[in-house]
């Protein structure tokens, strides 16, 4: 548990991300762990999530607390099943000196900074638990904190990804100047236009690719995570509804979303 500790606290801090690190490869940080401290810190959000149901049902549903705390890895991690193949492909197509196995274990890392983030809300997620019994104001409390915890993740992904294209950059050798004694080359009797070098691949233009790359990645994988945190449902728990492991097929997290917030405001 401790070396588990401070793997996140190396991950947390960038010690795994600097560009030093990087220019040894990407073994460092291997997916299989990665998955396993995602899901123990989505379970610990899923708890305080399913809290407000538990303890605000009558009679109250404990169950409820496993039911989240096994949905919200659940939901992470099918939405990166789904979306992963479309990361590859515009990987591949695009030209970023990542392989299949480096991109796949940039978007873990990210995915585990993610959810260490949300986790941490979990406390604060269970003070206005014990503080309310609004539940549209606890369902947006919930969007606020995946929302948050989600910029986090993305903004982590982005660098990491730009600092692994960065250690990975060829940098063309500078010219050999003659040496000391020897003559230079003659000078040709027909004058040549001057010739411009060919640019060199610099870090910027890595991470422009990665830019392009990802912003299109993550909004379909904001779109596929929407709807499949509306397909786990419920992972708060409505106190007035009996419980259930699933809702009711139809609709979508966006007009669900619409009706919280004209519910909460009396629109």
């Amino acid at each position: 548990m401790p070396d588990v500790i401070r793997g996140l606290d190396d991950l947390l801090r960038g010690r795994k991300s600097e560009p030093g690190v990087l220019a040894a490869g990407t073994d460092h940080l291997a997916a299989t762990p990665h998955l396993l401290m995602a899901t123990v810190l989505g379970a610990i959000f899923g708890v305080a999530m399913g809290l407000y149901a538990a303890t605000t049902r009558d009679p109250g549903t404990p169950v409820q607390l496993l039911a989240s705390a096994v949905k919200v890895p659940a939901l992470f991690l099918l939405s990166l099943l789904v979306t992963l193949p479309s990361l590859l492909v515009f990987n591949a197509l695009l030209g970023v000196r990542l392989d299949a196995r480096d991109m796949v274990r940039a978007i873990v890392a990210a995915l585990v900074v993610n959810l260490a983030v949300l986790a941490s809300f979990a406390p604060i997620l269970a003070f206005f638990t014990v503080c309310t019994t609004s539940y549209p104001a606890m369902k947006l409390l919930n969007v606020l904190f995946f929302a948050v915890a989600g910029a986090i993740g993305a903004g982590f992904f982005r660098r990491l990804v730009g600092r692994i294209e960065q250690v990975r950059s060829p940098v063309a050798p500078p010219p050999v100047p003659p040496a000391p004694g020897e003559p230079a080359p003659p000078a040709s009797e027909t004058p040549r236009l001057p010739v411009a070098p060919a640019p060199r691949p610099t870090p910027a233009d890595g991470r422009g690719r990665s830019r392009g790359l990802l912003g299109v990645w993550e909004v379909i994988y904001i779109l596929v995570a929407c709807q499949m945190a509306w397909l786990l449902r419920p992972l708060v728990g409505a106190p007035d509804e009996p419980f259930a492991w699933f809702g009711e097929r139809g609709g979508s997290f966006l007009s669900e979303f619409a009706r919280t917030l004209r519910a909460l405001f009396g629109a």
